[in-house]
């Protein structure tokens, strides 16, 4: 089967025509077009919810409409890369949720990723991480399947979908993974895009790292990547 790309992007706006997005990000679309089949999700499907409903609603539809599709891209607003071969690099790599490295966009710079406990050895051009922030991943619709059979599904009021709640927040600490009993009240509430990778990882799933993307840009107050950062290797 040809490959065939759903790019899935978060709005962010008072009224949903009047969103701004970098122009880096609306470039990257272009030339992606031009290179594999994609179909870009209405952002009427994220507009006035919050980011986990809105993720959550992306996924359902990918599952419910898009019979045909084999990947979601998950790119926000305000990320691009020059190169978009990557992005039929990534699909290439036969993995089920695996993201691009990128930084956070103020100083003090970090990585987005998570590292296991202890970090994995990387194999090749992959790394396996505990968790990707959803800015520039990668998941397969065989994933999203998996998980929303696996997670509770609630009504999308005031639409009658049916949605699974595989982007709910989730409450952890790494040292839970080890068998060792944390405090409720020691345990972080992750993020969205963190709370999949878990529940992904519970299913017996891997999270990756594509290690050779280059230098992924993030717009703030300028265009944030890794070459801002000391000691920026990706790893």
């Amino acid at each position: 089967m040809t490959p065939h790309l759903v790019v899935a992007t978060p709005v962010r706006a008072a009224e949903m025509h009047a969103a701004s997005v970098s122009l880096g990000y609306a470039e990257m679309l272009l030339r992606l077009a031009r290179r594999l089949p994609v179909e870009v999700l209405s952002g009427s499907l994220t507009f006035a919810a919050d980011i986990v409903r809105g993720r959550n609603r992306i996924a359902a539809k990918v599952l419910r409409e898009y019979s045909d599709v084999t990947h979601v891209l998950w790119l926000d607003d305000d990320q691009w890369v020059d190169d978009v071969s990557v992005v039929a690099e990534m699909v290439a790599l036969d993995v089920d949720v695996v993201g691009a490295p990128y930084t956070n966009k103020r100083q003090p710079l970090r990585w987005v990723h998570q590292h296991l406990h202890p970090p994995a050895p990387p194999v090749g051009e992959l790394l396996e991480v505990a968790g990707l922030g959803f800015g520039f991943t990668l998941t397969s619709t065989r994933a999203l399947r998996e998980l929303a059979a696996a997670e509770r599904v609630y009504t999308d009021h005031p639409n009658l979908h049916r949605v699974a709640n595989i982007f709910g927040q989730l409450f952890h600490h790494p040292a839970l993974e080890q068998g060792v009993e944390v405090a409720e009240a020691d345990q972080a509430l992750l993020s969205e895009d963190y709370s999949f990778c878990l529940r992904w990882r519970r299913l017996g799933g891997r999270i990756y790292l594509y290690t050779k993307a280059g230098l992924v840009q993030h717009a703030g107050a300028h265009a944030w990547d890794a070459r801002q950062m000391p000691g920026g290797v990706i790893g």
